[in-house]
């Protein structure tokens, strides 16, 4: 591989799999990306708060509060006992009859969490880190919501469905805005594929796509997902990738350093997002994002989180670095990936 992270590069769906997104969700409903599955989940309810998890993206909070939904917080992240943190709010009164809340499943790391009695209209579940664990295969939450693209090579997408069956608001309408972005975004995906094999594409040419077009989901109007991605996910194996995605994990995670821990899931049913390192001095983190992607990993930080917030979760995100393990690499790819890291730990 010339490079690791960063956006997906484009692959081949495979065809004819039985094991695809659908058989997972067989009603859901499709769109652009994951935060306008929120919004107009919110919009067709009769809610009036939105409880979300400081340890979030914060550009997905500005959306939301764009959209007009009135947020509150609470103090949780990966490695605390979200239940018990729910519970306290609860005993103290702060949670209103017309709340709904918003449960996370970080990096893909939590096991099955029962839903709680915590006298507001909906709880909703958050499972872009792992579509088709053991907590999202088994929950009973009002609604659950999940952004495609960061798991699956698709430039866009966001799923909304019900397990315990709620009616689902009327599917979104296609937008031809949204079709232009997504087609550009298949371009770059197909021109980083070429890239990534050594022809004559330059870097500029597919970076810049991606770059120029991310902006377009901070407000796009709400609307279907894309009919390329569409015809996509109706034969792409989610269940191969997402078992591919593993091996690689298990394969990559197997690094021990003083200062540097790896991230492990609460249970083998879990399917973890990437490798998730955490370092115990924030500089330490900082300096080896920095040698990584002079090498050419491109690591993320999931995520920044402005101050002030609870100071663990604000030590918490400059202590986390997160590397891409999923399906586009190789055992052989992985294996030079993981040389790469032990050399700068």
């Amino acid at each position: 591989m010339i490079e690791f992270g960063s956006d997906f590069h484009y692959v081949e769906s495979g065809g004819g799999s039985k094991n695809t997104i659908h058989m997972y969700f067989p009603s859901a409903n499709y769109y652009a990306d994951g935060r306008q599955a929120l919004i107009h989940l919110y919009q067709t309810q009769d809610w009036d708060r939105l409880w979300v998890p400081e340890f979030f993206c914060y550009d997905v909070i500005e959306s939301l509060k764009s959209a007009g939904i009135e947020l509150r917080y609470y103090a949780d992240y990966q490695g605390n006992d979200d239940s018990k943190t729910l519970d306290s709010i609860q005993r103290r009164g702060h949670f209103h009859p017309r709340d709904a809340i918003l449960r996370m499943n970080y990096y893909g790391m939590r096991s099955y969490r029962s839903p709680r009695s915590l006298g507001v209209a909906a709880i909703i579940e958050d499972h872009t880190h792992d579509l088709i664990g053991e907590w999202a295969h088994y929950s009973r939450a009002d609604w659950c919501i999940a952004s495609l693209r960061k798991t699956l090579p698709i430039p866009e997408g966001g799923i909304l469905w019900s397990p315990v069956g709620h009616q689902l608001p009327d599917a979104p309408n296609t937008s031809d805005d949204n079709e232009r972005i997504a087609s550009i975004r298949w371009e770059a995906m197909k021109l980083k594929a070429e890239y990534l094999k050594g022809d004559n594409v330059e870097k500029a040419q597919f970076r810049s796509s991606f770059v120029d077009t991310e902006p377009f989901f901070d407000t796009a109007p709400i609307s279907s997902l894309d009919r390329n991605s569409k015809e996509f996910l109706c034969s792409f194996d989610v269940q191969d990738w997402y078992h591919k995605k593993k091996e690689n994990w298990q394969l990559l995670s197997d690094i021990h350093k003083s200062g540097v821990h790896v991230l492990r899931p609460e249970s083998l049913s879990c399917n973890p997002f990437s490798l998730i390192l955490l370092f115990d001095i924030p500089s330490e983190r900082d300096r080896v994002r920095e040698e990584l992607i002079d090498r050419k990993v491109y690591p993320a930080i999931l995520w920044s989180i402005p101050c002030p917030t609870d100071g663990d979760i604000f030590l918490f995100s400059r202590r986390m670095l997160s590397i891409h393990c999923d399906a586009r690499y190789s055992r052989e790819d992985i294996l030079e990936l993981k040389s790469i890291i032990e050399s700068v730990l």
